[in-house]
């Protein structure tokens, strides 16, 4: 019996569109939750580990923090700068009152006591960009898309930097550093990973990072995800092993990725053609990147596959949200599929969790 509640983060990217947070339980329609305005764009959705109940949502107006399942949603007070979107946000490992937010320009702030204050970390200004974006032809600034604390040793963090590439702290989000030389080195060896969209730069794509994630079962190994595939470092970014997921998936374009809870060698890669397209499909690794296999059949993604979700109790449940608002979601390890559709009126999707 279908038990799960499913929630999706839109944007309200295109005029006469919804950009909220949306929440679907036992299967039912998907409605707006309470608290979130339905002109922002929700651009995480992140459960508690160790919680439960408690969510919070990263968005265009700041951060929010659900502690009824995502019924309803009250925002945090974080003491932001002008034009500042909060794009993630991770929780210590060890310390469930500590964690960080990433946010665009790039800037991350820190809370020690479950989100009741909020100071900003690293640099009191943006943190400089890898590229220059001032004449960027789709957004103009960086953003961190992704955070994670390392398991084995939680001082080290990691994070995916839109168009600037992986940012490592190794005194819990204190100070930050770019680490992306390495990445960039990948570039110069193989031609084929130079990739340019939004600058005139061929780094372009290796830096267009969307995810950073750490198992328990390859200690200080970190998996990086962005537009040209997966890849892993062994020495926090100093050198760099490209995963050539094209061996075995019919995509590249990496937008999403996740370790499954308590089984700490199993991954998922949301993977589609590009940031817009007409196709997509999930993609399970049951050895951390070493082989890939498609896991969503028979439903199929008819837009790109934004984000997706896996639930931080259970090895079983994994979601995923296609842009054009397809949820698709699994209950038993990707083994069959249910699928929803969030409303006409719903904002492009970028994010969706499952719990």
């Amino acid at each position: 019996m279908m038990t799960s509640i499913l929630l999706a983060g839109t944007w309200d990217s295109r005029p006469n569109t919804v950009g909220t947070l949306y929440r679907s339980e036992d299967g039912g329609g998907f409605v707006p939750a309470e608290g979130i305005p339905l002109n922002t764009g929700v651009q995480s959705i992140t459960p508690h580990p160790a919680r439960p109940g408690t969510l919070y949502a990263a968005t265009h107006h700041g951060l929010f923090r659900s502690v009824d399942n995502g019924l309803s949603f009250a925002k945090l007070a974080v003491p932001t700068q002008p034009g500042e979107h909060f794009w993630s946000l991770a929780i210590h490992p060890d310390n469930p009152d500590t964690m960080l937010a990433g946010c665009g320009p790039i800037g991350v702030y820190k809370t020690i006591d479950g989100g009741e204050s909020w100071r900003r970390v690293g640099s009191r200004e943006a943190m400089n960009e890898r590229l220059d974006m001032s004449n960027g032809a789709f957004f103009k600034h960086s953003r961190i898309m992704s955070l994670a604390y390392d398991p084995s040793d939680p001082t080290k963090i990691y994070g995916a930097v839109e168009t600037s590439g992986f940012i490592v702290s190794d005194d819990g989000g204190e100070t930050w550093e770019d680490r992306s030389d390495g990445l960039m080195r990948l570039v110069d060896e193989d031609p084929s990973l130079r990739s340019k969209i939004n600058v005139a730069d061929e780094y372009e794509g290796i830096l267009d990072a969307h995810a950073v994630r750490l198992s328990q079962d390859r200690p200080g190994v970190v998996f990086y995800a962005c537009r040209m595939g997966l890849f892993s470092t062994a020495d926090a970014g100093r050198s760099w092993r490209n995963h050539d997921i094209r061996r075995f998936a019919d995509f590249s374009y990496t937008r999403d990725m996740r370790i499954a809870a308590n089984d700490p060698p199993t991954m998922y890669l949301a993977l589609s053609i590009a940031s817009r397209s007409d196709s997509g499909a999930l993609y399970r690794s049951d050895d951390l990147g070493e082989s890939l296999r498609r896991a969503d059949m028979p439903v199929t993604a008819t837009s790109t596959i934004m984000g997706m979700g896996a639930s931080v109790t259970s090895s079983d449940k994994v979601v995923y949200v296609t842009r054009g608002g397809q949820v698709h979601w699994s209950e038993d390890g990707a083994a069959s599929w249910s699928a929803l559709q969030l409303p006409a009126d719903a904002g492009d999707a970028y994010c969706a969790a499952i719990i």
